[in-house]
């Protein structure tokens, strides 16, 4: 693992991420099921976008995307607090020095630990706290995480300010994480033939 000292959200951090498959992103590579993502072509001609222009894509935000980016801090001092540690936060992670694919850690504990938030309106999390949060609405992510980071485990919690948070601990799914781990090489060949034919100076 290569990591990029940073703060997130900085352009040193969108620079480190421009043109590469990212953790958030492995859904619209692959799907839980470990089948083709449906929205893994447009994945592709973004990420190809920034390599040949140099700039980010800018998706869809709404408010609530924002509130979680500000909570995010509040988030993790919460889990700090609960369970007595403090976590490193790397700006960005490479998997390797090749630096083709990679993951934002909202965390790292320990030598083994993540740890991923995410900020929920209170009627999203009092279902969740009611009848339980899937593994499935961000498995790609977090074992993209456990992946890219070599971590053992990797806990999600769900936080909305004034409720007690839900955290759900996922281990690594190592059949999924061989599937993953071609998809992504995959992904990044065709991603390359796409600039190569595309691009000024291109094949």
């Amino acid at each position: 693992m290569i990591i990029v000292n940073c703060d997130q959200n900085t352009p040193e951090w969108y620079e480190a991420r421009i043109g590469i498959p990212t953790a958030s992103g492995f859904d619209r590579i692959i799907t839980t099921k470990g089948e083709v993502s449906k929205s893994r072509e447009k994945y592709l001609y973004e990420l190809a976008g920034e390599i040949v222009t140099g700039e980010q894509f800018i998706g869809y935000s709404n408010g609530n995307m924002d509130r979680g980016h500000e909570r995010e801090q509040e988030s993790r001092e919460y889990y700090e607090f609960i369970n007595m540690i403090k976590m490193d936060r790397p700006g960005f992670c490479y998997f390797d020095e090749n630096k083709e694919f990679g993951c934002s850690p909202d965390g790292l504990v320990g030598e083994d630990g993540g740890f991923e938030t995410k900020d929920a309106a209170p009627h999203i999390h009092i279902d969740r706290l009611e009848n339980g949060w899937s593994q499935a609405q961000y498995f790609q992510q977090v074992q993209g995480s456990l992946y890219v980071t070599g971590r053992k485990w990797w806990d999600l919690q769900s936080f909305s300010r004034g409720f007690k948070p839900l955290v759900v601990r996922f281990e690594r799914d190592e059949a999924f994480i061989k599937t993953l781990a071609i998809e992504i090489h995959r992904f990044n060949n065709d991603l390359k033939k796409l600039v190569e034919k595309y691009s000024i100076g291109g094949k």
